[in-house]
């Protein structure tokens, strides 16, 4: 359902409400509850409709940045800057909110394995000049991990340039990671 996926990243994880789904919908109570019987089954919904414009998120960024000769740079810019998009902190809200809740931990963990071939997809075409070196699996897993945590923390400090030389200061910590694997 569109207007759940809408609510969430317009108004964030605690203002998704069945009640506001609903009236964003323009539809009964009793035909929400009848599809979604919890907050949970309708949050659960939302998630292969976030990765959908997470990906999108990913190329439209790619494709601002493909003026970067550096692919490493190119690469890790890229992702940090699809992950401050709405459906990203949105999709992050999901994963905090399913440490207290089963029933939503357990559909984004069946959503994530669904995923896994269109990330591998997403991830192989936009680090595909640096695949070939030693490392680079293990450099693009610690990326994905370091970009999470600096979306999260963002949302709190909102210090641009804070996050800026971090991400520089990774970029740097990439190269000498994956210069190391080659000796």
């Amino acid at each position: 359902m569109s207007a759940a996926v809408e609510v969430l990243i317009e108004l964030g994880l605690s203002k998704t409400t069945t009640l506001e789904v609903q009236k964003r919908a323009g539809v009964s109570r009793g035909a929400l509850l009848h599809h979604f019987p919890t907050h949970a089954d309708l949050l659960s919904m939302t998630i292969s409709r976030l990765i959908e414009l997470n990906e999108n998120a990913v190329w439209n960024e790619a494709e601002k940045l493909k003026d970067i000769a550096d692919p490493l740079t190119r690469s890790v810019m890229t992702l940090a800057n699809a992950y401050a998009h709405p459906s990203f902190v949105a999709e992050l809200e999901l994963w905090i909110a399913s440490r207290a809740d089963l029933v939503l931990r357990t559909a984004l963990r069946s959503a994530e394995q669904d995923a896994i071939a269109d990330r591998d997809r997403v991830l192989t075409q936009l680090f595909e000049g640096l695949l070939d070196q030693p490392g680079a699996e293990k450099a693009i897993g610690l990326t994905i991990e370091f970009i999470r945590g600096v979306t999260i923390s963002s949302l709190l400090r909102n210090d641009k340039s804070h996050q800026n030389q971090l991400i520089a200061d990774w970029i740097e910590t990439l190269r000498n990671l994956l210069a190391a694997d080659r000796t």
